[in-house]
């Protein structure tokens, strides 16, 4: 006797003969779409703002800010602690237009 009969001792035999479980030959309802919904757009959406795209003085604001953090010891940007030179890179950056003026 073999390993895999010896665990199959305890399971009941198949029956034979035994009718399978009905089929309902009728077609299944299928469900279609009548009307394509349409909902409004959430937000207008604009050109995409980049660096590649943003005006030459906000990429000098933030490339001047970016630096300075970099380096500085008083500096912390994720809680917002700058030191005198740093607070103001900061303003000059925040309000340095991304987009170029017409």
């Amino acid at each position: 006797m073999s390993l895999l009969s010896g665990l199959l001792d305890h399971i009941p035999p198949a029956v034979t003969g035994t009718d399978s479980p009905k089929v309902d030959s009728r077609p299944r309802p299928r469900l279609v779409l009548a009307n394509r919904a349409e909902f409004p757009p959430q937000f207008v959406a604009g050109p995409h703002a980049s660096a590649a795209t943003a005006s030459p003085e906000w990429r000098h604001a933030r490339d001047q800010y970016l630096n300075h953090i970099m380096v500085c010891r008083s500096c912390y940007a994720p809680t917002g602690r700058h030191c005198t030179a740093g607070a103001h890179l900061r303003d000059s950056y925040d309000n340095t237009p991304m987009e170029a003026r017409p």
